[in-house]
């Protein structure tokens, strides 16, 4: 699992690095686009350095990193599917199935295998 994480890592830096380019390859002349895929890349970059600390790390760790990596993905996908510029039902509904997941999560470490760490 160690090398996932230290992939996952890697993984970030090099969008991180590359993402001037990558936003050049795709919209080298529409500023809005280029601009919102800046933004997304940002996004993933974040849910992959909170994913990367949901691998061998403890209960609480772990509960704060999905909440993390569900609220960037949401915003991804907020961004790329729903309006941006409102607070609507569908912000809501992925508020809630990242806390419902997170929870999940957590119950399952706490209840589900009998230790705790």
């Amino acid at each position: 699992m160690r090398k996932v994480k230290i992939l996952l890592i890697i993984l970030a830096m090099l969008l991180f690095i590359f993402n001037y380019q990558i936003c050049e390859y795709f919209y080298p002349t529409d500023l809005n686009k280029w601009w919102d895929l800046k933004v997304n890349n940002y996004a993933i970059i974040i849910a992959l350095v909170f994913l990367s600390h949901t691998i061998d790390s403890n209960k609480w760790l772990r509960f704060f990193a999905s909440l993390g990596v569900g609220f960037t993905i949401s915003n991804v996908i907020d961004k790329v599917f729903f309006n941006v510029n409102t607070f609507n039902e569908s912000d809501i509904t992925m508020i809630l199935i990242t806390f419902a997941f997170s929870f999940i999560g957590l119950y399952k470490e706490i209840y589900g295998n009998g230790t705790n760490k």
